[in-house]
């Protein structure tokens, strides 16, 4: 049997060394031309086109390059913007400028990309606007593609339209679903023009990238969008000669239902359909179906969100069920199971990890692993029955899994499960429910707080002489007494800053950490990190997400130091500051032998040991952030339950051991949380902060409609803009959350962490918004004479002016 071809649907486009991320940052700072930027950045992109091509890849995805984000990039082409941008022109600016905000221009609201922790930007649509499809950045990148590679291995990735529609918002009023079939009949001349275009350009496929159609089982509104769209953008194709590119519709983070796959099994000029098999049951649904017929089959074997090589014990009995699904007579292409943007570029970089922990680095596959891991698989599939001959083709991944679990000292699997369990089970009743409910705990926690009270999320700067500080402790040029007492004075200066604003709960800032789950990760047992593992979170922000290669454990306090040198230093409440069990584990890589649910109950159990220490310090609030609680949501409603039992379940297994007079924050931010809110609720935490500043009311609104009974904390400016909001910025945001939400269950604080932005920006900003809150605070005590009732609240809310 003859190898199968290999595909690639798109590869990080941050550069080996954050290229991308330098390049842009240096321009937005003034100091690269946009010119010089884009020359940067070509560079990056044509440099993973190198890379792919000499690993063998047969056909290679072009097109997939941006310097944002792809949604950002789709809004702009086709100028479907907001009214406030209408007056910019189109481009890079312009695309920065919905990103990032300006002066009078806030940016558009940042989303998680369906359950991944990449962002973003979320479109603003509405039923009037009418598309002005100019695609020159997107189609010079597939021309400069189809030079470098040749046309017959360059496959150019388009941002299907009802992705792109499922993904927006609708601003004006009307029905969102009425909205996006409105729109879609005027994309649909829009598109057929792209696709004509880019395969004029000489390109071999034209790869349709429809996450959305994971959801379309649950949502007859997506099918009918699919119905109508796909016949009338397909048909004016040609289909021989010149531009004559075969198709490929492209699905993934989750199986498609037997009704989607028979409708793209049927669908006319479609050569190729793409599954997700790393999600999901799409080995279920193909073999219910039948076999493709005139197509091939995308087979997304390799897992594009995994760090992990392929495991032969896994991959080899899954492509013998595809083999039989499909039938012989089904042409069989191996491919990531989506964009390889969401791992790391390249595992031959992490020399450190390679040195101290050989065995774990050995199981590692980052992107470029992955690719010749797709040359191996074909192979491996080409051996067809000959077992021998399969197994022999990924050999040495079968030595490097030998290898890694030889190495662990922790159970596998079941055991590990049962393991964990008997550990949860010994916390008897108080595992999972705190010892008093939500109405009366919360009168004993922090009293003579004001009305709305100000906090902020957690961090504060990251400046240079902080980072050059850890650059110094990892070299050895300063020991840890000295970095400790470096940081010190990094936290007198924000509980000093706090405190002459008048912050109500304070923060020690963070100087110490470098990021909210790296920073965790590095004091617990069973976590692997690497010097260049980063992967995209938005637009330049990378993370380094931390490898869970072992059973976890807390082997020491982690907080409790930069927690007592905070709070000696104030009279005022110090948070302590935890990132919860789910954000771990969803921002970091997780182990491949042992579940999920597993993992979040062993980072439980460290961070319920961490906050009795806490408390133990005098610690009176401690933030628990799970700013990921959604996005590890499968895309599926009947496995959203389960995921949703047990993610909770583990946020109570660290808190619920919490005294009730301590006061349990929790943070959550830029997820649409409309579809959990039931589980949010459960989380039973005492306050819960959510971005809110970009969302124009609609997350604080679905609280307040669920029925929300906790305190909550909507996000009164964005902390991802450089603009400082006015006094009577940050007064409005308030008097609007008195629409929708009682005053006195309001807490008063940024969107987010301000870990990103600069001093000068973050002083002025705080300060108005102590100077907003104690306006309305003012404003509540003048209209009732005293407390602050439904009358006074109705009364600030109706006033149109502060200060």
């Amino acid at each position: 049997m003859t190898a199968a071809q290999t595909a690639t649907l798109g590869f990080p486009r941050i550069g080996p060394n954050r290229e991308l991320k330098k390049a842009v940052e240096a321009h937005w700072a003034g100091k690269l031309s946009e010119a010089d930027m884009l020359a940067a950045a070509q560079k990056v992109e044509e440099e993973a086109w190198s890379l792919q091509a000499a690993a063998g890849v047969d056909l290679i995805a072009v097109g997939d390059f941006n310097l944002y984000d792809q949604v950002l990039q789709y809004t702009d082409a086709l100028d479907l913007v907001p009214e406030r941008f209408a007056g910019v022109q189109r481009g890079t600016a312009r695309a920065f400028m919905m990103a990032r905000g300006a002066e009078g221009k806030p940016a558009l609201d940042m989303t998680k990309f369906f359950n991944t922790n990449y962002h973003y930007n979320v479109p603003e649509l509405r039923v009037d606007m009418e598309p002005r499809p100019a695609f020159t950045a997107l189609l010079s990148s597939i021309k400069r593609g189809v030079a470098a590679l040749g046309g017959a291995r360059a496959a150019a990735v388009i941002l299907g339209p009802v992705t792109f529609l499922h993904l927006a918002k609708f601003t004006d009023g009307g029905s969102a679903a009425a909205g996006r079939a409105a729109l879609l009949a005027k994309l649909v001349s829009a598109y057929r023009a792209l696709l004509r275009d880019a395969a004029a350009l000489g390109v071999a496929e034209l790869q349709l990238h429809e996450p959305a159609l994971c959801a379309a089982a649950d949502s007859a509104e997506l099918r009918a969008l699919y119905a109508s769209a796909y016949p009338a953008i397909l048909e004016a194709l040609p289909t021989s000669g010149a531009g004559a590119a075969a198709v490929n519709v492209v699905s993934y983070f989750d199986d498609v239902d037997d009704a989607t796959f028979a409708w793209l099994a049927a669908l006319p000029r479609v050569a190729a359909v793409s599954l997700d098999f790393t999600r999901g049951d799409a080995v279920g649904v193909l073999a219910r179906h039948g076999p493709l017929v005139c197509k091939t089959l995308g087979a997304g074997v390799i897992d594009a969100r995994s760090p992990w090589r392929a495991d032969p014990d896994t991959i080899l009995p899954l492509l013998r069920a595809i083999r039989s699904a499909a039938g012989p007579a089904t042409p069989i292409r191996i491919q990531p199971s989506a964009n390889l943007q969401f791992v790391p570029v390249d595992a031959a970089c992490e020399k450190g990890l390679h040195a101290a922990r050989p065995a774990v680095a050995g199981a590692l596959a980052f992107a470029a692993q992955k690719l010749r891991e797709l040359r191996d698989v074909a192979a491996a599939l080409a051996a067809g029955a000959d077992g021998a001959a399969a197994a022999k083709a990924l050999e040495a991944h079968a030595a490097a899994w030998t290898a890694f679990r030889a190495s662990t000292s922790g159970l596998s699997g079941a055991a590990c499960a049962a393991a964990t369990e008997k550990r949860v089970a010994a916390l008897g009743d108080g595992a999972f429910k705190r010892a008093l409910p939500f109405e009366e705990r919360v009168k004993l926690q922090l009293p003579g707080l004001p009305l709305l009270p100000t906090t902020t999320i957690g961090s504060f700067p990251q400046t240079p002489e902080v980072r050059r500080l850890r650059n110094q402790l990892k070299k050895g040029t300063i020991m840890q007494e000295q970095y400790d007492r470096a940081i010190d004075t990094h936290i007198a200066y924000a509980i000093g800053v706090q405190d002459a604003l008048g912050l109500d709960i304070l923060v020690h800032g963070e100087a110490e950490r470098t990021d909210m789950v790296e920073f965790f990760g590095q004091q617990l047992e069973g976590m692997a990190f690497t010097e260049n593992g980063w992967v995209q979170s938005y637009g330049s922000r990378c993370v380094r997400p931390p490898i869970i290669c072992s059973d976890v454990s807390r082997p020491k306090p982690m907080t409790i130091r930069e927690f007592k040198v905070a709070q000696s230093m104030t009279d005022k409440p110090v948070k302590g500051m935890l990132t919860g069990p789910i954000t771990i584990l969803n921002w970091s890589f997780p182990r491949a032998d042992v579940d999920r649910k597993t993992q979040a109950y062993q980072l439980a159990l460290a961070l319920r040991e961490e906050i009795k220490d806490l408390e133990d310090a005098g610690c009176r609030v401690i933030q628990v952030d799970e700013p990921a609680l959604r996005e590890g949501m499968p895309t599926r409603p009947q496995q959203k339950e389960a995921y949703l039992k047990w993610a909770v379940d583990a946020f109570l297994l660290a808190t619920v051991g919490a005294r009730p007079e301590t006061q349990i924050h929790t943070h959550m931010c830029y997820c649409e949380f409309q579809d959990c809110l039931g589980a949010i609720a459960r989380l039973d935490a005492d306050v819960n902060s959510i971005e809110n500043s970009r969302s124009n009311n609609s997350t604080l609104e679905s609280f307040a409609a669920a029925g929300y009974k906790h305190l909550l904390g909507p996000g009164t400016y964005d902390i991802h803009s450089p603009v400082v909001p006015s006094v009577d910025d940050v007064a409005a945001k308030l008097r609007a959350f008195a629409t929708a939400f009682p005053l006195e269950r309001i807490v008063v604080g940024p969107d987010c962490g301000l870990k990103t932005r600069k001093w000068h920006e973050v002083i002025p900003a705080l300060r108005n918004m102590v100077a907003a809150a104690a306006a309305l605070r003012a404003e509540v005590a003048g209209t009732s004479g005293k407390g602050h009732g439904a009358a006074a609240a109705a009364a600030v809310r109706s006033n149109g002016h502060c200060c």
